[in-house]
């Protein structure tokens, strides 16, 4: 089956499930169900050339000629999410939208219905089907998988967005024993078995970029033995080897204003299925730890590590193995009307393949700072600078030094509707 045609057999699951509820009442009057988001930026920044630009820079921007700093202004997220409702346990979530430099104009990014029944104890239930991100992040809380104080997410929260999208069946069980709730995901998944490529050929990113549904990202410049087994371009949703990947969640919230959370993921690509395009079944997992803490009435911390592992080619003799690990620290505090965010990562990734061609190993820290403030219910104007410092060998492929340091700055008019 093609990939675009694996996509729509997923959709066309997702309605048949709906169909069960065709005697209840539907809502899908735009007026109530039609929500979106306008981002207008400047923002800048110096150093090497963007991974947008097929280059090994980790921000969204690069710099101009010899590194320069290069300030642009442009329209930089305008998208659209409707949550229609058919009936009281049924909805769904379509999010699809624009954003300069992806391969497609416009193009999907979640498609998904929800059934959540009402609760009768203490015991809640919820599932989704369809095309959608996995509840990874901790920093996405926003319309269209959006933000709320930062512009740039953290180097885990990019990676997701970009790579980590699946297209199958997930539900969550969530039970209350007094003050505190447990709560068990599990999913079922395929569409994701080119996760891997990404954070293998250019490592980690800070960007706010979503994988799109058709659409895929540019890798940089890679040795010439890579150059023949790999395409230049990975696509994020592909399914390659036919096999079933699977995640699976467990969150906390004790009787303080505390959540812990850990996730598993494994998509059991086989590491070796390969299409006449070059796209690889990435034999890809990872787990992830998190915790969020409500400090006082205006004060949030959010913390997050990941760990995992990636590779193609025989388990023996892998073409392709890379470990990588990400950590964040993230504090968000209130001041008078405006939120001031600041955030601290930590990144590296690990060549593990026998004889590499090229080293595709790196480490690297970077620092975000940004400050939001509502200037009517529906308009806000955000303020960020981050720095990252990374070395990673592989840059001389590009004709750049291993070690590079770049800042960013950037400035959001964002509306929401």
């Amino acid at each position: 089956m093609s990939a675009r045609g694996a996509k729509l057999a997923t959709l066309s699951a997702a309605a048949a499930a709906w169909a069960t509820t065709a005697a209840a009442q539907v809502d899908v009057s735009p007026v109530d169900t039609l929500h979106g988001v306008i981002d207008l930026r400047a923002a800048g920044a110096d150093g090497e050339p963007s991974f947008t630009s097929a280059g090994f820079g980790k921000f969204r921007l690069g710099g101009g000629a010899g590194g320069d700093f290069d300030p642009k202004l442009q329209l930089a997220l305008a998208a659209v999410e409707w949550t229609p409702r058919f009936g009281w346990d049924w909805s769904a979530v379509v999010d699809a939208g624009h954003q300069p430099g992806q391969e497609n104009w416009f193009d999907l990014y979640q498609a998904y219905f929800v059934y959540k029944p009402t609760p009768l104890s203490a015991t809640q239930f919820r599932a989704r089907i369809g095309y959608f991100y996995p509840p990874v992040s901790l920093e996405t809380d926003a319309p269209v998988w959006g933000m709320t104080d930062t512009i740039t997410p953290s180097a885990i929260t990019s990676w997701i967005g970009e790579e980590i999208k699946v297209g199958g069946a997930e539900a969550t069980l969530t039970q209350g024993f007094g003050a505190q709730q447990l709560s068990l995901t599990g999913a079922l998944f395929g569409l994701d078995d080119t996760a891997g490529a990404l954070v293998a050929y250019r490592g980690w990113a800070l960007d706010d970029l979503r994988g799109q549904a058709f659409g895929g990202f540019d890798l940089p410049a890679m040795s010439p033995l890579a150059a023949s087994y790999q395409e230049n371009e990975t696509y994020s949703s592909r399914e390659i080897d036919g096999r079933v990947g699977y995640y699976v969640k467990l969150a906390w919230r004790p009787p303080a204003p505390v959540a812990l959370e850990l996730f598993h993921y494994d998509n059991r690509g086989d590491g070796t299925s390969v299409t006449l395009d070059q796209q690889w079944a990435w034999a890809t997992q990872f787990t992830d730890i998190g915790a969020t803490a409500q400090i006082d009435d205006h004060t949030r911390l959010l913390a997050q590590g990941l760990e995992g592992s990636t590779e193609i080619g025989r388990r023996a003799a892998p073409l392709v193995h890379i470990g990588f690990e990400s950590a964040y620290v993230l504090l968000s505090h209130d001041i008078g009307t405006g939120t001031l965010t600041a955030r601290a990562d930590a990144f590296e990734t690990t060549d593990e393949a026998p004889w590499p061609p090229a080293p595709l190993g790196e480490h690297g820290w970077a620092l975000t700072a940004d400050w939001r403030r509502p200037l009517t219910r529906r308009l806000d104007l955000r303020l960020e600078v981050s720095h990252v410092e990374s070395n990673r060998p592989s840059r001389i492929l590009g004709g750049e030094a291993p070690f590079q340091s770049q800042t960013q700055l950037q400035s959001s008019l964002r509306l929401t509707f």
